[in-house]
């Protein structure tokens, strides 16, 4: 959920009044006073129905006037039949003529002249004027019914809807909001309509539709006392399920996003609301019923909600002031907008989900710029300068010396220490010796372009010796007791510090076994959920190739589905898990386990590290800027309901020329099913699994499983209790990136 897109609106209603639920009517002539008001009241916008009452009026009259329609066709739907149909003739002069005999043939006449391709009358529409379309979001009429059982209401309403989103590409309005779909049984429908709309000529692409979808479902009081915890949230996620059912069938695309009703009370359930933390919400709809007076009459809001609500006490500025004060002391912008920059959400600000391909600094030269990027992080340079200290030694090699960063905080600890040394840097790029010297007495680069040799001359102590080659090839004159690099990539490996470092012990170290800085590192996964990373316009993750990608992402609008209770489902483990770890020198391989790659954590030497894990980065390396992590797509998303279970298989591997990952998964649903543990089922009652048929219980995958299962266990278990627990494979994707075909790194 991406707060910087949250636009402030007033919704305009009746009698000009400001009025949430009742955006019905306004005359047109105060429209322009409306949004006069509300600029002037810091508001952005105002939000207005396109069409009013006499446009009700008018349809209910053409196309629910038929006999066979219940009169409160919305209240007793079930086993009604489509409002009547007459057939039209043509006349010889051409014009439609409607049997005579029949009762409402005028109003037949009408509804069918209508269908074909009619429009608006001028006093059904609420603005006229294109000048003012900038300032407005329009609402779509909500009596329209998109999912309705009936089919001539469905029929006549996906005719309405296009009627109303073609005046408003008329007028240039850019964004609309649709009416809630009001059936969870009849959602692929309404989605159908949405995605008609988007395809259709008479829309403009420009245009986007915002779903307007409670937070939640309220579950209806049933007295039901036997339901779990999780049959719960499987209603309160209803709404959910019918946005996720939308964006399906709509497809990838940045015109579909959510106008999230902030109506329903917030449930408790964190999980329930995560779910929209990764959603494309445009809109927030915020009622007058949930903001209460403070001590000093002012609304604020509940701790649980945390949204933004009206009140009637305090005038209307009290309510947009709170909105602006919750922007401007929510973390995110507080870190974003830091005097220093010295934050992630400072430094990275503007590439919150965008799609960056990873480095390969062994095969390509780097460019001065994304040099000078990596040299504004102080944490990274202040845990190497910290460790270089520490060791006893007299011999370093900085490998990988770009514009001498490193080097210069070896001298520091070197000097530091008081210890006599010597320091190489080795480095193959040739156009990093050609550099801006950055002063440690000013913040402006000093304007004198230099090769590293005449930095060294300048700047550094004659005990610096500078190197050009491969780091994996280079002669240097005598062993040395520590090497230091930062050929550390976001996933740790994927700039190929493991094949360099290993090169370069093997030509540095001579005999004796040195230290090595960084002397571990270790990547770590989880899955997520992003669609804004999926609807990204560029279309990369609807190519196999750049499906089969791994992209460098400042990750923002995502919500991990991986679960923290370890303790419930210890099958599973924590929620970011290690995939492999790297040591140097080399010792020992890690087989690789887990979920989805997305953040390193790097023991530089002893208990000095450097981390991009979210939980454990404010302990470890608080602010370091150098990295974002790393996102590994899947080309066709996995659905996952609550409590089941993803296995992912990360392979790296390597050639004479390259290296390269691949990564597949699959998912499981738990299921229990009741049996002996002595008898197996026989044949002729088993399925190809061996499970019993009479007495099995096997969930829908489309379900989520019932809490608690997940516990540890075989593919097929036998509980105390004489249950066989089981793993229904509910879902698989195909091998990403086979051979390499579309992404590797070069060696």
């Amino acid at each position: 959920m991406n707060r910087s897109t949250y636009s402030r609106f007033v919704t305009v209603g009746l009698s000009g009044s400001r009025n949430e639920f009742r955006p019905d009517y306004v005359p047109s002539d105060n429209i322009q006073s409306e949004i006069d008001s509300a600029l002037s009241a810091n508001y952005d916008s105002i939000s207005i129905s396109l069409a009013n009452e006499r446009w009700k009026t008018r349809w209910q009259k053409m196309c629910l006037s038929g006999p066979q329609t219940p009169p409160n066709y919305s209240d007793s739907l079930q086993g009604q039949r489509s409002p009547a149909r007459i057939k039209l003739e043509n006349t010889a002069s051409g014009l439609f003529k409607a049997p005579s005999d029949h009762k409402d043939a005028e109003i037949e006449m009408e509804a069918e002249l209508w269908r074909a391709g009619g429009g608006f009358q001028r006093d059904e529409v609420n603005i006229m004027r294109n000048d003012q379309a900038e300032h407005v979001i329009g609402f779509i009429s909500d009596w329209l019914e998109l999912d309705s059982q009936i089919e001539g209401v469905r029929y006549d309403s996906e005719i309405a809807l296009r009627q109303e989103l073609q005046y408003a590409s008329y007028l240039g309005i850019s964004n609309v909001i649709l009416p809630p779909p009001r059936r969870g049984q009849e959602i692929t429908t309404y989605a159908r309509a949405v995605k008609d709309c988007l395809t259709s000529s008479a829309v403009s692409p420009y245009m986007s539709l915002s779903v307007r979808i409670p937070v939640c479902d309220i579950p209806p009081e049933d007295g039901n006392a036997a339901k779990g915890v999780s049959d719960y949230e499987d209603e309160l996620s209803a709404t959910w399920q019918m946005w996720n059912t939308i964006r399906m069938v709509c497809g990838p695309t940045q015109r579909v996003s959510v106008a999230l009703d902030l109506t329903p009370a917030l449930p408790a359930s964190s999980g329930v609301l995560a779910r929209w933390s990764a959603e494309h919400v445009q809109h927030l709809i915020l009622p007058a019923t949930t903001f209460i007076p403070n001590g000093k009459g002012y609304p604020v809001l509940p701790k649980l909600t945390q949204g933004f609500f009206l009140h009637n006490l305090g005038g209307e500025l009290a309510y947009i002031q709170y909105v602006r004060h919750l922007e401007k002391t929510s973390p995110f912008n507080v870190a974003r907008d830091a005097p220093d920059g010295l934050t992630v959400e400072s430094f990275g600000r503007g590439y919150e989900d965008y799609l960056q391909a990873p480095l390969q600094p062994l095969m390509d030269n780097l460019a001065s710029m994304t040099y000078e990027v990596f040299e504004k992080d102080p944490v990274k340079y202040r845990q190497y300068e910290q460790q270089s200290s520490d060791p006893i030694s007299r011999i370093i090699c900085v490998a990988g010396a770009g514009r001498g960063p490193i080097v210069s905080n070896c001298i520091r600890a070197v000097e530091r220490s008081g210890r006599d040394a010597r320091i190489y840097a080795i480095e193959k790029n040739p156009s990093a010796f050609v550099t801006y010297v950055f002063s440690a007495y000013c913040k402006t680069p000093l304007l004198i372009k230099h090769r590293l040799q005449g930095r060294k001359a300048r700047e550094w102590p004659d005990f610096v010796h500078i190197k050009f080659g491969d780091m994996r090839t280079v002669q240097l004159p005598e062993p040395v007791d520590i090497l230091v690099s930062e050929l550390l990539g976001s996933f740790g490996d994927n700039e190929l510090s493991p094949e360099c470092l290993d090169g370069a012990m093997l030509n540095t170290w001579g005999q004796a076994e040195g230290i090595s800085i960084p002397a571990s590192y270790t990547a770590y996964l989880a899955p997520i959920s992003a669609s804004r990373l999926y609807n990204d316009p560029s279309g990369l993750l609807r190519e196999t190739k750049g499906a089969e990608t791994p992209y460098v992402v400042m990750l923002h609008a995502i919500n991990t589905l991986s679960g923290d209770e370890e303790d419930k489902h210890p099958r599973c483990g924590p929620k970011i898990q290690d995939c492999w770890t790297f040591e140097h020198p080399r010792k020992i391989v890690l087989d690789p386990q887990g979920e989805l790659p997305v953040n390193l954590l790097a023991v530089l030497y002893k208990d000095v590290g450097i981390t991009t894990h979210p939980e454990r980065m404010e302990q470890v390396s608080p602010n370091m800027l150098s990295w974002f992590p790393i996102f590994f797509p899947f080309k066709e998303p996995l659905y996952l309901p609550s409590n089941s279970e993803l296995d992912v298989y990360m392979w790296r591997l390597s050639d004479t020329q390259k290296v390269w990952y691949e990564w597949m998964g699959e998912s499981f649903l738990p299921c229990v099913v009741a049996g002996s543990s002595a008898t197996l089922p026989s044949p002729a009652k088993s399925n190809t699994l061996g499970i019993s048929l009479g007495n099995q219980f096997l969930p829908s995958p489309m379900l989520d499983a019932p809490s608690g299962w997940g516990q540890p266990r075989s593919d097929s278990y036998f509980s105390a209790e004489g249950e066989r627990e089981l793993r229904v494979k509910i879902g698989q994707t195909a091998l990403h990136n086979p051979g390499g075909r579309s992404s590797w790194i070069g060696l």
